[in-house]
């Protein structure tokens, strides 16, 4: 086989995972801006934006969302200081971690499945609180690590100056550690906002009647109501916000990094 032949086929080998996301994200996003468009043009999209009821539902899907970053994050910087900061053995330390990660690696439904019968025998079944917990337990490892990574990369010595200028330790903390930690911090907050605010499983099977978000609504219009017109329309706009936040990470994150 010549160099040339081997090359060719190099190459088309590696072109193989492009075409598979190009076919299975990019191909989606362009049939439902076609199907958006389909009936109405651009009123449509006006219709659908200004329908109190999908407002509604995008404000307190954007809560919920809210509410689980928050709490994630406060979570996760101790944890992470904690690990970063006071745990010197790297065997220990690795365990940790472990012990963190180990529930990514439970299929997703089975942890939902656990906790409806947790939540069952302790009154919390169907319920706001339900939804929060759930959604806290499933992303909370996701903040948790850029945190954690990040940490790991400040110097000890910023932290001990601080101290020897008199700065207390919660001081230390919000006017030294996280700012330099930023970059980290944006990371892990984009990233579970995101995944929260388009959540369908985990509402509709711990949330009960508290559990009907953004992503419900879409499953809804598509497959009950078969108003692919308006399903079509609320996707496309919360992928491409995806995007965009993707984007603004990828542009600020980066640089803050640098």
């Amino acid at each position: 086989m010549s160099s040339k032949s081997a090359f060719s086929g190099f190459r088309l080998i590696a072109s193989l995972p492009i075409v598979y996301v190009v076919v299975t994200f990019y191909l989606p996003i362009v049939l439902m801006a076609i199907e958006s468009l389909r009936s109405g043009g651009v009123e449509t999209y006006r219709q659908v934006l200004l329908n109190p009821d999908y407002l509604s539902i995008i404000g307190y899907s954007g809560f919920i969302a809210l509410v689980v970053t928050l709490t994630t994050l406060a979570l996760s910087i101790p944890a992470a200081y904690y690990l970063a900061f006071y745990v010197k053995d790297e065997a220990q330390k690795n365990n940790y971690l472990v012990a963190f990660t180990v529930p990514m690696l439970v299929n997703f439904l089975l942890k939902a499945y656990a906790l409806m019968n947790v939540f069952s025998l302790i009154g919390l079944a169907n319920s706001f609180p339900a939804i929060i917990i759930g959604m806290t337990y499933e992303y909370l490892p996701l903040m948790l690590l850029p945190v954690y990574s990040t940490f790991e990369r400040v110097e000890e010595r910023l932290l001990e100056a601080a101290e020897t200028l008199g700065a207390r330790p919660h001081q230390t903390v919000f006017r030294v550690l996280l700012p330099v930690s930023l970059p980290g911090i944006f990371s892990g907050v984009t990233l579970v906002y995101l995944m929260s605010f388009t959540e369908f499983v985990v509402p509709a099977m711990l949330g009960g009647v508290y559990g009907y978000t953004v992503g419900f609504l879409i499953w809804d219009l598509f497959l009950k109501y078969r108003n692919w017109v308006a399903g079509s329309i609320l996707a496309l706009l919360i992928t491409l916000v995806s995007i965009l936040a993707v984007y603004v990470y990828m542009k600020w994150g980066v640089e803050l990094e640098a």
